[in-house]
């Protein structure tokens, strides 16, 4: 027989009382996009389940319960590694010789815990497979209609513990200023050791490996009694008032140096100032007179060598003659300065 449909068709609690009440044996699939949803059931009684098949659930409930030493966990994951169709949790209880009643216990705990989630699918596809095995049955045997019931009235507390606990990757802190008298039973404390500020209530449940519902309720717990926060509050909290106390003190918090940016204009300016400023000279000339050179000073070394003409030229001390100068400065369309320059700067060649 194979039994085959969509969720929308048949809910999941009605697919369970069918295979309760015709005692079926085998393993009902759920698959929605990429996941894959496992319940496995013998005479129409639940042995086990997973919500995730891909993974070792039960197996990690087990090395989460602190039941397995590292030397167990060593040889189990050997076997495992050469063959993946074992079962982690069977390889554990066997190498460690566990009690069969804590075993029992933890997988109907699984049960509990997948079965739960497999309901809070709102679409989906089923297949029942007849006769396929159970790889994680550790004698577990649960009637279908408590299963179902139980994750029925977990879904109904649900909304209100994810208002506390709103998202698997939200980060869990402990608080650092908790009530009055705070306590915390053996479970809650193995939660507590696990919570670092950076863990998220995913990380606490794989870690933990106890079912999504189990820690959700017990971080809510937790949190409702103040011991816990959700998200960086216990971090702001805690700054903040260490940034009052350091104001009180005097102390002030300086910012970091912000370092300029960069300009991405042309290195070389557009106008450039000179290197080395212009001389004035000792003696202004006026505009339009040339003086004689024999009245202007000579540097050192001799009258042969030149004087110091204007801001920086330097010229030969010639003497001009007065017939030229006369017959320029007659006429007007000369312009007489720079004409006198020229001529005399070629007498001094």
């Amino acid at each position: 027989m194979r039994l085959e449909g969509t969720l929308d068709a048949f809910s999941l609690p009605d697919i369970f009382q069918l295979l309760s009440f015709t005692k079926k044996t085998g393993t009902l699939h759920l698959r929605r996009d990429s996941d894959h949803g496992a319940v496995h059931l013998r005479d129409g009684l639940v042995t086990g389940a997973r919500a995730d098949v891909d993974r070792q659930e039960l197996g990690r409930r087990l090395l989460g319960a602190g039941l397995v030493d590292d030397e167990v966990l060593a040889s189990a994951a050997e076997d495992l590694a050469s063959d993946p169709t074992l079962s982690l949790a069977q390889l554990l209880a066997i190498k460690g010789e566990l009690p069969a009643d804590k075993v029992r216990d933890l997988a109907a705990e699984q049960a509990h815990d997948a079965v739960f989630s497999l309901l809070r699918w709102p679409v989906g596809e089923f297949a029942f497979v007849v006769d396929e095995p159970d790889p994680d049955d550790l004698g577990a045997a649960l009637p279908v209609d408590a299963v179902v019931t139980e994750g029925q009235r977990r879904l109904t507390v649900w909304a209100e513990l994810i208002e506390k606990v709103p998202a698997a990757d939200a980060v869990v802190s402990v608080n650092p200023a908790p009530g009055p008298d705070p306590v915390a039973d053996r479970a809650e404390w193995a939660l507590l050791s696990l919570v670092d500020g950076r863990r998220t209530v995913g990380d606490l449940v794989s870690l933990s490996g106890r079912g999504e519902f189990a820690v959700v309720s017990a971080l809510a717990g937790l949190v409702g009694r103040g011991l816990l926060v959700v998200g960086s509050a216990a971090d702001d909290q805690l700054a903040r008032r260490q940034s009052l106390l350091a104001a009180l003190e005097g102390h002030v918090v300086k910012a970091p140096a912000v370092v300029p940016a960069q300009s991405t204009g042309p290195v070389i300016p557009a106008r450039p100032e000179p290197f080395t400023p212009t001389r004035k000279p000792e003696h202004a000339e006026e505009p339009g007179v040339v003086r004689a050179s024999a009245s202007r000073p000579t540097m050192a070394g001799g009258a042969g060598h030149g004087s110091v003409h204007g801001a920086t030229a330097l010229q030969p001390d010639v003497d001009l003659d007065p017939s030229a100068a006369q017959a320029i400065e007659r006429d007007p369309s000369v312009n007489k300065s720079l004409l006198l320059r020229l001529i005399a700067g070629v007498r001094g060649l």
